[in-house]
């Protein structure tokens, strides 16, 4: 099962959040990290990162800091994030442009109209 599913999205990506379980803390974590945005209109939400690379190096943070050991060396705890991050990759991300799906669709943007008085 996917957690994730990335979309280009002008000059960076969009990554569509799937799991509901852990949306708020990537949400919370993502932009205390890059300071992204987050739309929750779509998905248990949608964020915004500037390239691919920057998404990745998130998925490292994140398993960086929920196996943070005091007694372990740092580049130990990063070696076993990037393993994580690159089987989280492979497992459960997946790819789909659904940005321009949403952009196409009538029911996302609704007509609207100009009232005057």
């Amino acid at each position: 099962m996917n957690k994730y599913i990335i979309s280009l999205y002008g000059a960076g990506i969009a990554v569509g959040l799937l799991d509901k379980e852990s949306a708020e803390e990537d949400i919370n974590l993502s932009h205390n990290l890059f300071n992204t945005h987050a739309n929750n209109n779509y998905f248990n939400s949608v964020l915004c990162f500037n390239s691919v690379q920057q998404f990745y190096r998130f998925l490292i943070h994140k398993n960086l800091f929920a196996d943070w050991g005091i007694d372990t060396k740092y580049s130990t705890q990063l070696k076993e994030a990037a393993n994580k991050t690159r089987k989280t990759i492979n497992k459960e991300v997946g790819y789909r442009n659904f940005m321009t799906e949403i952009a196409k669709s009538d029911e996302t943007y609704p007509a609207y109209r100009v009232v005057r008085k």
